[in-house]
């Protein structure tokens, strides 16, 4: 592209963002990408740029490149049962392999360890991380062609757009319950918070940190926890499985049909799964991290801009503080058979070039409907959410507006009246959580926390996908 630009910012670009997150918790998943999915499924992930910049980050892609990658990675790795089946087992090897070092790690005085021993723990540790997510991948990047593939196959005998839309909403639902819902399940029945505690207490962490929460955080929330939660989300995912069957029947639909929708449905289960290791991987790097830290006389937030094989030089006795120090202001990678390293200067030309913009005087977005809860045209107050961890001040009953939605935007969401986001999709995050609410939900409503503000009141139309300001 002219300007040595990797997509046409008139184009259509697809974006992930920008959202809070710290480098060292991405650089496995940027390596994996580049590298070791390739080698090991022989199909890649599109060109991406990968942007850090002020404890933010900025994924963006060219949007028929990235479906056309997922496309073949579903149709070649998620949708025949066999494949998906045994890449999931598969990931769940490399899974335990990790829970079993977790819990050395939590067995282990890491400031007894030689300068080999940490760095060997934390070789290990990385290498079967990296294993993780070249399976994990698999429902990661099919994600993004499946929905499209599952749309263009309906459209072949649904012509009416909201029936299809109706359609693939049914066929995309998971069947399985979400990693929040298992520990709200758990809170409810369990007669010893601490226990709990110590099983969930990685439930607020991130890409943009974490933290271990305490015991008085559980026991607040058990106060609160519908008793009845454990049959009423089983009563739920029943009524998910007989809707599928209701509307196959309703429209005639093919084997086929059904077969690509348990297959998606499978891919979102299987991520909400593996999100919630990713969480528990994030603590037990930071905990390795932290002794890192202290042993070579690095700040915690120096290392979080490091990637993960640049601790094993720390280790070695590398002095990378200049390094580390030069990406303060920015950093980025520009991948794809190969990747590249960006300084601060080129990460902020890139991120204010494919940063979404709105035009003055513009007072409605329109995106996709991905729930309609109980009204067709609602109203509310709106409360743009950019950082899931800053949602203390969320109330109850606001129209949450966020770039997208991931599991730790749960707390907020339950409080919502409604969810629109920037991007997203019928699969996306807040699209299967607001639909397990019964909530009204707009996804991909392009600009939406850049139009409007806190405060304002909006009116959702959940027949037509327009959010308007009303004042």
């Amino acid at each position: 592209m002219k300007n040595n630009l990797p997509f046409d910012p008139n184009g259509q670009i697809f974006h992930w963002g920008p959202v809070p997150g710290k480098f060292l918790y991405c650089s496995v998943f940027t390596d994996v990408h580049y590298k070791f999915f390739r080698a090991k499924y022989q199909e890649n992930w599109s060109e991406t740029l990968w942007l850090f910049q002020n404890d933010r980050m900025f994924w963006v892609n060219e949007q028929n490149d990235i479906e056309l990658a997922g496309e073949k990675v579903f149709l070649k790795y998620l949708l025949p049962i066999n494949s998906r089946e045994n890449i999931y087992k598969e990931w769940q090897e490399y899974n335990n392999q990790l829970l079993t070092l977790e819990n050395e790690i939590d067995k282990t005085d890491l400031t007894q360890l030689s300068n080999e021993e940490l760095k060997n723990l934390w070789t290990k540790f990385h290498e079967d991380y990296i294993n993780f997510w070249v399976t994990g991948s698999i429902p990661e990047l099919a994600n993004y062609g499946s929905e499209s593939y599952l749309r263009k196959k309906l459209g072949e005998t649904i012509k009416d757009d909201a029936n299809l839309t109706e359609i693939m909403e049914v066929l995309t639902a998971p069947t399985r319950l979400s990693f929040y819902q298992e520990e709200e399940i758990d809170l409810a029945k369990t007669k010893n918070i601490k226990k709990h505690q110590q099983k969930y207490f990685w439930l607020k962490n991130s890409y943009a940190g974490t933290e271990i929460l305490p015991t008085s955080f559980f026991a607040e929330r058990k106060n609160k926890v519908n008793k009845n939660i454990e049959k009423e989300m089983k009563t739920k995912i029943k009524e998910t499985v007989s809707n599928k069957k209701t509307i196959q029947k309703q429209y005639a639909l093919t084997p086929e049909i059904m077969n690509i929708g348990k297959a998606i449905s499978d891919g979102v289960g299987w991520q909400d799964e593996r999100k919630k290791y990713i969480f528990m991987v994030l603590h037990y790097e930071d905990v390795m991290l932290n002794e890192v830290a202290r042993r070579f006389k690095y700040t915690s937030e120096e290392l979080h801009r490091a990637w993960y094989f640049e601790i094993e030089n720390i280790i070695n006795g590398k002095n990378l503080h200049t390094k580390l120090a030069k990406r303060k202001t920015g950093f980025g990678v520009r991948f794809f058979h190969s990747c590249k390293e960006l300084n601060g200067e080129e990460t902020k030309n890139f991120w204010n070039t494919y940063e979404t913009r709105v035009e003055e005087n513009i007072t409605e977005t329109k995106g996709m409907v991905a729930s309609k809860g109980k009204a067709t045209v609602m109203q509310g107050i709106v409360h743009i959410l950019l950082d899931p961890t800053k949602s203390d001040g969320f109330k109850d009953g606001e129209v949450m507006v966020a770039p997208m939605t991931s599991p730790e935007y749960i707390f907020a969401m339950k409080k919502a009246s409604a969810v629109i986001t920037d991007t997203g999709g019928l699969t996306s995050h807040a699209a299967i959580v607001s639909r397990e609410l019964n909530i009204p939900c707009v996804v991909g409503a392009k600009g939406s926390t850049l139009l409007f503000k806190n405060g304002d009141t909006v009116e959702i139309n959940t027949a037509t996908g327009v959010v308007k300001l009303i004042k």
